[in-house]
């Protein structure tokens, strides 16, 4: 445990914390089986791993990506949140813009 010393209204208060995890702001959403989602036959669905602000999209259409490529940011409760691809493909449509609200599981890009 670290001790902090922390001023509220002029008042200054001794405080205790404990990091309870290690935790990094990387999210990999979960595959997606097709009854999940509509295909057009261009690709699959990548779909949004939490709901929130898309702080940043990395990538634009036609973009080659690895498993594990930052596609997007989002920011949830506070928290930056890295969402990262989960196979190898080519950017075929990116359905989201910086600033867009997107709810969990709404499609942010098809991968193909």
């Amino acid at each position: 445990m670290k001790l902090y010393r922390v001023k509220v209204n002029g008042k200054l208060y001794e405080v205790e914390l404990e990091a309870v995890s290690e935790t990094s702001g990387t999210i990999s959403p979960k595959e997606v089986t097709s009854s999940q989602t509509t295909n057009n036959g261009d690709g699959e669905p990548f779909l949004a791993p939490i709901g929130g602000k898309v702080l940043d999209v990395k990538v634009t259409v036609g973009s080659s990506i690895k498993k594990g490529d930052v596609l997007c940011v989002i920011e949830a409760m506070k928290l930056e949140n890295e969402v990262t691809a989960l196979v190898d493909g080519t950017i075929k449509q990116v359905r989201v813009n910086k600033g867009d609200t997107v709810a969990n599981k709404d499609p942010l890009f098809i991968i193909g």
